[in-house]
This record gives structure tokens, sequence and C-alpha cells, in this order.
């Protein structure tokens, strides 16, 4: 049987990040869920599905994408809407996407800019 978690988890329990903030608002967790939706999305464009989280960055305080690659960890943040989504790689800025974060920008359209961007510099 599984166990059920009746406290969040902290970043000892997942390594760099957290699952969601301890007292997270409606906007936090909605950008948790677009990070979950961009990582699915990357899943299904063949990124290997464990190389792929999404969580909550204390340090950024944002969501994120993460990737890990052979060429370290890269993590896609999710922005306010109305800015470009940044890039970090080893948890420095090193970019950003081509596209900003507004409405008309689906979750797969956000994967497949994301792994562009991998590819670009051939991390993937």
């Amino acid at each position: 049987m599984q166990k059920t978690r009746t406290t969040p988890a902290t970043v000892a329990d997942t390594g760099c990040c957290q699952l969601a903030p301890t007292t997270a608002t409606a906007v936090q967790l909605a950008d948790l869920l677009q990070a979950r939706a961009i990582s699915r999305h990357l899943v299904r464009l063949g990124v290997d599905s464990e190389r792929v989280a999404a969580a909550w960055d204390a340090d950024v305080t944002a969501a994120v994408v993460r990737v890990d690659s052979a060429r370290g960890l890269w993590a896609l943040v999710i922005p306010p809407v109305g800015r470009p989504f940044p890039m970090l790689q080893r948890g420095q800025r090193v970019g950003a996407l081509d596209v900003r974060r507004v409405p008309a920008i689906t979750d797969s359209a956000a994967a497949t800019h994301l792994l562009a961007y991998l590819r670009d510099r051939a991390v993937l």
C-alpha cells in the first residue's frame, strides 16, 4: 500500500526543488500546472521521462521545468504573463526562449521551443 504524505515535500526530500511551496497561492499553483504540462509535452516529443521534472524552485521563487543532461541541469523558469521564459543552467541564467508567456502560447508550443533551444546548444 502506498503511503500518503501529510506534510509538504522539502528540498531534502526532492533533491534541489520542492514539489510546491508550503503556502502556495493560486498563481503559484497555476505556474506549477503549466510547468508539469510542459514537462509532459517534452516526454511526448521524445525526451526521456527520467530526464524531465517539474517543481518549485525556492531560489528563483518560481515553477521550473528541469531537464537533466550530460552537460548539466537546465531549467526553464515559468515567468509572469507577458515575460519571456528564462533559461537557467546550473542555477545561472543563460538566456531565454524566443517566446513570451502569453495566453496564445500553448504548453506544447512552449515545450517545442524549449526542445529547440536545448538542441541548438547540443544538450539533447
